[in-house]
Protein backbone atom coordinates (compact mmCIF):
# COMPACT_ATOMS: atom_id res chain seq x y z
CA UNK A 1 0.00 0.00 0.00
CA UNK A 2 3.07 2.23 0.86
CA UNK A 3 4.46 1.83 -2.56
CA UNK A 4 1.24 2.81 -4.12
CA UNK A 5 0.30 5.90 -2.07
CA UNK A 6 4.24 7.19 -3.23
CA UNK A 7 3.40 5.84 -6.64
CA UNK A 8 0.28 7.58 -7.44
CA UNK A 9 1.57 11.11 -5.45
CA UNK A 10 4.33 10.51 -7.82
CA UNK A 11 1.99 10.42 -11.04
CA UNK A 12 0.43 13.77 -9.63
CA UNK A 13 3.43 15.29 -9.19
CA UNK A 14 5.10 15.09 -12.83
CA UNK A 15 2.23 13.90 -15.67
CA UNK A 16 1.73 17.24 -17.61
CA UNK A 17 2.92 18.60 -20.27
CA UNK A 18 2.73 22.41 -20.41
CA UNK A 19 1.82 25.13 -22.14
CA UNK A 20 2.80 28.78 -20.59
CA UNK A 21 0.49 31.35 -19.81
CA UNK A 22 0.19 33.81 -16.67
CA UNK A 23 3.31 35.11 -14.72
CA UNK A 24 4.97 34.03 -11.60
CA UNK A 25 7.24 35.57 -8.82
CA UNK A 26 10.63 33.91 -8.28
CA UNK A 27 10.51 32.35 -4.78
CA UNK A 28 14.17 32.28 -2.74
CA UNK A 29 14.84 28.25 -2.37
CA UNK A 30 14.44 26.85 1.41
CA UNK A 31 13.37 23.13 1.81
CA UNK A 32 12.19 24.40 5.32
CA UNK A 33 9.40 26.72 3.08
CA UNK A 34 8.38 22.82 1.12
CA UNK A 35 5.25 22.93 3.42
CA UNK A 36 4.27 26.51 3.26
CA UNK A 37 4.39 27.04 -1.03
CA UNK A 38 1.17 27.51 -2.36
CA UNK A 39 2.44 24.88 -5.25
CA UNK A 40 2.48 22.31 -3.57
CA UNK A 41 -1.05 21.14 -2.48
CA UNK A 42 -1.77 18.13 -4.54
CA UNK A 43 -5.58 19.22 -5.89
CA UNK A 44 -3.82 22.15 -8.25
CA UNK A 45 -1.17 19.10 -8.86
CA UNK A 46 -4.08 17.16 -10.50
CA UNK A 47 -6.39 19.28 -11.66
CA UNK A 48 -3.23 21.05 -13.83
CA UNK A 49 -2.36 17.41 -15.32
CA UNK A 50 -5.89 16.78 -16.21
CA UNK A 51 -5.96 19.66 -18.21
CA UNK A 52 -2.24 19.64 -19.61
CA UNK A 53 -1.59 15.94 -20.54
CA UNK A 54 -4.66 15.61 -22.60
CA UNK A 55 -3.83 18.51 -24.51
CA UNK A 56 -0.02 17.53 -25.25
CA UNK A 57 -1.46 13.64 -26.00
CA UNK A 58 -3.65 15.28 -28.64
CA UNK A 59 -1.42 18.00 -29.94
CA UNK A 60 1.56 14.31 -30.79
CA UNK A 61 -1.42 12.07 -31.82
CA UNK A 62 -2.52 15.17 -34.32
CA UNK A 63 0.96 15.98 -35.18
CA UNK A 64 1.79 19.27 -37.66
CA UNK A 65 0.73 22.13 -37.23
CA UNK A 66 -0.71 21.29 -33.39
CA UNK A 67 2.33 19.68 -32.30
CA UNK A 68 4.49 21.99 -33.53
CA UNK A 69 2.59 24.95 -32.27
CA UNK A 70 2.33 23.37 -28.75
CA UNK A 71 6.49 22.88 -29.08
CA UNK A 72 7.09 26.26 -30.31
CA UNK A 73 4.77 27.87 -27.28
CA UNK A 74 6.55 25.40 -24.44
CA UNK A 75 9.89 25.93 -25.82
CA UNK A 76 9.39 29.99 -26.22
CA UNK A 77 8.10 29.84 -22.62
CA UNK A 78 11.24 27.82 -21.34
CA UNK A 79 13.27 30.42 -22.68
CA UNK A 80 11.12 33.42 -20.74
CA UNK A 81 11.68 31.06 -17.42
CA UNK A 82 15.67 30.94 -18.16
CA UNK A 83 16.17 34.10 -19.04
CA UNK A 84 14.17 35.82 -16.31
CA UNK A 85 16.77 33.45 -13.72
CA UNK A 86 20.00 34.43 -15.96
CA UNK A 87 18.94 38.05 -16.86
CA UNK A 88 16.17 39.13 -14.71
CA UNK A 89 16.70 43.25 -16.21
CA UNK A 90 16.66 42.00 -20.12
CA UNK A 91 14.82 39.13 -19.63
CA UNK A 92 11.41 40.29 -22.10
CA UNK A 93 13.74 41.58 -24.72
CA UNK A 94 16.09 38.40 -24.70
CA UNK A 95 12.57 35.98 -24.76
CA UNK A 96 11.14 38.16 -27.54
CA UNK A 97 13.87 37.80 -30.07
CA UNK A 98 14.91 34.05 -28.87
CA UNK A 99 11.20 32.93 -29.27
CA UNK A 100 11.66 34.98 -32.46
CA UNK A 101 15.00 32.98 -33.54
CA UNK A 102 13.55 29.54 -32.64
CA UNK A 103 10.22 29.76 -34.64
CA UNK A 104 12.18 31.15 -37.78
CA UNK A 105 14.41 27.94 -37.06
CA UNK A 106 10.87 25.27 -37.39
CA UNK A 107 9.59 26.86 -40.41
CA UNK A 108 12.75 26.98 -42.16
CA UNK A 109 12.97 22.31 -40.61
CA UNK A 110 9.14 22.50 -41.85
CA UNK A 111 9.51 24.23 -45.24
CA UNK A 112 12.59 21.92 -46.08
CA UNK A 113 15.80 24.81 -45.54
CA UNK A 114 17.35 22.39 -42.89
CA UNK A 115 20.70 23.72 -43.81
CA UNK A 116 19.76 26.78 -42.48
CA UNK A 117 18.45 26.57 -39.53
CA UNK A 118 21.82 27.16 -37.65
CA UNK A 119 21.43 30.89 -38.65
CA UNK A 120 18.37 32.10 -36.65
CA UNK A 121 19.37 30.15 -33.47
CA UNK A 122 23.44 31.12 -33.92
CA UNK A 123 21.94 35.09 -33.83
CA UNK A 124 19.38 34.14 -29.96
CA UNK A 125 22.25 32.62 -28.63
CA UNK A 126 24.56 35.80 -29.19
CA UNK A 127 22.05 37.89 -28.31
CA UNK A 128 20.79 36.13 -25.14
CA UNK A 129 24.44 36.00 -23.99
CA UNK A 130 25.43 39.59 -24.85
CA UNK A 131 22.58 41.17 -22.73
CA UNK A 132 23.20 38.88 -19.99
CA UNK A 133 26.04 40.45 -17.95
CA UNK A 134 28.09 37.93 -15.65
CA UNK A 135 25.53 35.51 -16.70
CA UNK A 136 26.18 35.21 -20.24
CA UNK A 137 27.32 31.38 -20.51
CA UNK A 138 24.70 30.44 -18.85
CA UNK A 139 22.22 32.69 -20.60
CA UNK A 140 23.22 31.91 -24.47
CA UNK A 141 23.64 28.15 -23.32
CA UNK A 142 20.12 27.91 -22.21
CA UNK A 143 18.77 29.27 -25.67
CA UNK A 144 20.59 26.80 -27.50
CA UNK A 145 19.71 23.93 -25.10
CA UNK A 146 16.18 24.65 -25.49
CA UNK A 147 16.41 24.93 -29.45
CA UNK A 148 18.29 22.14 -29.95
CA UNK A 149 15.38 19.99 -27.81
CA UNK A 150 12.64 21.86 -29.66
CA UNK A 151 14.16 20.81 -33.31
CA UNK A 152 14.94 17.34 -32.48
CA UNK A 153 11.28 16.90 -30.76
CA UNK A 154 10.85 18.22 -34.11
CA UNK A 155 12.50 15.94 -36.52
CA UNK A 156 11.70 12.98 -34.39
CA UNK A 157 8.00 13.48 -34.64
CA UNK A 158 8.24 13.87 -38.69
CA UNK A 159 9.75 10.72 -39.01
CA UNK A 160 7.54 8.83 -41.48
CA UNK A 161 5.56 5.78 -39.65
CA UNK A 162 7.38 6.39 -37.01
CA UNK A 163 7.55 9.56 -35.83
CA UNK A 164 4.09 9.24 -33.31
CA UNK A 165 5.66 6.16 -31.70
CA UNK A 166 8.82 7.66 -31.18
CA UNK A 167 7.62 10.63 -29.44
CA UNK A 168 5.07 8.72 -27.29
CA UNK A 169 7.97 6.60 -26.64
CA UNK A 170 9.93 9.31 -24.76
CA UNK A 171 6.84 10.78 -23.48
CA UNK A 172 5.82 7.99 -21.66
CA UNK A 173 9.59 7.20 -20.46
CA UNK A 174 10.18 10.05 -19.04
CA UNK A 175 6.91 9.89 -17.13
CA UNK A 176 8.04 6.83 -15.68
CA UNK A 177 11.11 7.74 -14.78
CA UNK A 178 10.06 10.42 -13.09
CA UNK A 179 7.40 8.37 -11.46
CA UNK A 180 9.44 5.19 -10.96
CA UNK A 181 12.19 7.31 -9.43
CA UNK A 182 9.86 9.07 -7.04
CA UNK A 183 8.45 6.16 -6.31
CA UNK A 184 11.12 3.68 -5.42
CA UNK A 185 12.94 6.66 -4.15
CA UNK A 186 10.11 7.22 -1.43
CA UNK A 187 9.72 3.63 -0.30
CA UNK A 188 13.67 2.53 -0.12
CA UNK A 189 15.24 5.77 0.42
CA UNK A 190 19.21 5.05 1.00
CA UNK A 191 22.06 6.97 -0.54
CA UNK A 192 21.20 10.32 -1.56
CA UNK A 193 22.37 10.56 -5.58
CA UNK A 194 23.60 14.45 -5.74
CA UNK A 195 22.82 15.83 -2.48
CA UNK A 196 24.45 19.48 -3.76
CA UNK A 197 21.87 19.74 -6.00
CA UNK A 198 18.75 17.97 -5.56
CA UNK A 199 18.76 16.27 -1.67
CA UNK A 200 15.43 14.27 -2.30
CA UNK A 201 16.87 12.09 -5.06
CA UNK A 202 18.09 8.81 -3.85
CA UNK A 203 20.33 5.90 -6.33
CA UNK A 204 17.15 3.66 -5.38
CA UNK A 205 15.21 6.09 -7.17
CA UNK A 206 17.40 6.33 -10.02
CA UNK A 207 17.50 2.56 -10.18
CA UNK A 208 13.77 2.38 -9.83
CA UNK A 209 13.41 5.18 -12.83
CA UNK A 210 15.61 3.42 -14.93
CA UNK A 211 13.92 -0.13 -14.45
CA UNK A 212 10.68 1.75 -14.95
CA UNK A 213 11.88 3.03 -18.41
CA UNK A 214 13.03 -0.30 -19.60
CA UNK A 215 9.43 -1.45 -18.37
CA UNK A 216 7.85 1.04 -21.21
CA UNK A 217 10.84 0.18 -23.44
CA UNK A 218 10.05 -3.57 -23.41
CA UNK A 219 6.19 -2.55 -23.58
CA UNK A 220 6.27 -0.31 -26.32
CA UNK A 221 8.11 -2.84 -28.83
CA UNK A 222 5.91 -5.73 -27.74
CA UNK A 223 2.64 -3.88 -28.90
CA UNK A 224 4.25 -2.01 -32.39
CA UNK A 225 6.14 -5.26 -33.59
CA UNK A 226 4.78 -8.27 -31.32
CA UNK A 227 8.45 -9.09 -29.94
CA UNK A 228 10.15 -7.03 -27.22
CA UNK A 229 13.26 -5.30 -28.75
CA UNK A 230 15.93 -5.48 -26.07
CA UNK A 231 18.16 -2.97 -27.39
CA UNK A 232 15.14 -0.81 -27.09
CA UNK A 233 14.79 -1.62 -23.64
CA UNK A 234 18.33 -0.89 -22.91
CA UNK A 235 18.04 2.37 -24.88
CA UNK A 236 15.05 3.35 -22.55
CA UNK A 237 17.57 2.52 -19.32
CA UNK A 238 20.18 5.14 -20.74
CA UNK A 239 17.61 7.65 -22.02
CA UNK A 240 16.50 7.47 -18.20
CA UNK A 241 19.98 8.21 -16.66
CA UNK A 242 19.93 10.83 -19.51
CA UNK A 243 16.46 12.39 -18.04
CA UNK A 244 18.08 12.28 -14.56
CA UNK A 245 20.80 14.46 -15.71
CA UNK A 246 18.50 16.72 -17.16
CA UNK A 247 16.39 16.96 -13.86
CA UNK A 248 19.70 17.21 -11.74
CA UNK A 249 20.95 19.96 -14.24
CA UNK A 250 18.19 22.03 -13.71
CA UNK A 251 18.12 21.98 -10.02
CA UNK A 252 21.33 23.49 -9.95
CA UNK A 253 20.33 26.16 -11.98
CA UNK A 254 17.64 27.14 -9.67
CA UNK A 255 20.25 26.73 -6.46
CA UNK A 256 22.70 28.89 -8.77
CA UNK A 257 20.06 31.79 -8.66
CA UNK A 258 17.97 30.87 -5.50
CA UNK A 259 14.94 30.03 -6.44
CA UNK A 260 12.88 27.45 -5.84
CA UNK A 261 10.45 26.88 -9.05
CA UNK A 262 11.32 28.39 -12.74
CA UNK A 263 8.00 30.14 -12.26
CA UNK A 264 4.60 29.75 -11.17
CA UNK A 265 2.73 29.19 -14.41
CA UNK A 266 0.98 25.67 -13.59
CA UNK A 267 -0.49 25.76 -10.39
CA UNK A 268 0.73 23.01 -8.52
CA UNK A 269 3.89 22.13 -10.31
CA UNK A 270 5.64 25.16 -10.40
CA UNK A 271 7.14 26.39 -14.08
CA UNK A 272 7.72 24.94 -17.68
CA UNK A 273 10.99 23.89 -16.94
CA UNK A 274 10.37 22.62 -13.77
CA UNK A 275 8.04 20.05 -15.70
CA UNK A 276 10.04 19.68 -18.88
CA UNK A 277 13.72 19.29 -17.92
CA UNK A 278 13.55 15.68 -18.23
CA UNK A 279 12.13 15.97 -21.99
CA UNK A 280 14.59 18.40 -22.54
CA UNK A 281 17.84 16.19 -22.00
CA UNK A 282 16.06 12.99 -24.01
CA UNK A 283 15.13 14.78 -26.99
CA UNK A 284 18.89 15.62 -28.69
CA UNK A 285 20.34 12.57 -27.22
CA UNK A 286 17.02 10.23 -28.82
CA UNK A 287 17.51 11.73 -32.00
CA UNK A 288 21.03 11.42 -32.36
CA UNK A 289 20.92 7.61 -31.31
CA UNK A 290 17.77 7.12 -34.26
CA UNK A 291 19.43 9.73 -36.73
CA UNK A 292 22.79 7.92 -36.46
CA UNK A 293 22.43 4.83 -35.26
CA UNK A 294 19.82 4.43 -37.23
CA UNK A 295 17.82 2.45 -34.13
CA UNK A 296 14.15 1.63 -34.87
CA UNK A 297 11.06 0.73 -32.56
CA UNK A 298 9.54 -1.42 -35.34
Amino acid sequence: MCFGRTLIAAISKKLSIILPGGSGVLVPSSETQDQKDTNSGLLPRVLSAMVMAPVAVAAVWFGSPYFDILLFVFSAGMMWEWSRMCAPNHHNGISVVTAVALAVAMIMYVAGQEEYIVMPIAIGVIIAAARSGANWLLAGFGVLYISVAALSALWLRTQDGDGLLIIMWLFFLVWATDTGGYAFGKTIGGPKLAPRFSPKKTWAGLIGGMVCAGLIGGLVTYFSSGAINWAIVAVSMVLAIIAQIGDLGESALKRRFKVKDSSHLIPGHGGLLDRADGMLSVFPVAFAIICFAGLSLR
